[in-house]
């Protein structure tokens, strides 16, 4: 009889140590990842591990700090970020977002973490209050990878060529040269 609740204790535990990460990382990624965790299980893992190794130091490692980097970022140009998700990527990659009214968002190059940043879409007729992806944020060192903001020009202080646009790092706000498209 001792045996028997031994097989089911242990059988138990290791149910629990193959599908716990799976909810855990649905929960803490982003709506626009959901089910990729629960089909599979590898993905849900490196999650759990890649999260656990993440560095302090990075600039927006809460989802707080990356909602207020957001505000600080996006209001002064009319847009009002109202959540952050978490988009995790195994492998950096291409990424391209296409939300509803059809804009599309792409960043040719992804860290392991990357936060979406949630905000109502400029008003017309078809989309009046829809909330969705307005920009996206790197989880490490707080730039704006892609986003619905007003290109800014080259300053005379950075000469490059007239296709060549900035981006300003919220933390530091040093200016990055975007990656070209």
């Amino acid at each position: 009889m001792k045996r028997r609740w031994l097989w089911i204790a242990l059988a138990l535990a290791l149910a629990l140590v193959l599908y716990l990460p799976m909810p855990i990382a649905e929960r803490f990624t982003s709506p626009t990842q959901q089910g990729q965790y629960l089909t599979s299980p590898l993905r849900s893992y490196r999650f759990v591990i890649a999260a656990a190794t993440v560095s302090p130091a990075a600039k927006l490692n809460a989802s707080g700090e990356a909602l207020a980097a957001a505000k600080a970022l996006f209001e002064p140009h009319g847009i009002r970020p109202t959540k952050v998700e978490l988009l995790f990527f195994p492998e950096p990659q291409p990424y391209s977002y296409t939300s509803r009214d059809g804009h599309v968002l792409t960043v040719p190059h992804t860290g392991r973490f990357v936060w979406e940043v949630w905000a109502p879409l400029p008003s017309d007729d078809t989309n009046a209050g829809v909330v969705d992806v307005v920009g996206l944020l790197d989880y490490v060192s707080g730039e704006v990878l892609a986003g619905r903001l007003p290109e800014e020009q080259p300053t005379e202080s950075d000469p490059g060529s007239a296709s060549s646009t900035s981006r300003t790092s919220f933390s530091t706000g040093a200016t990055m040269r975007a990656i070209p498209s």
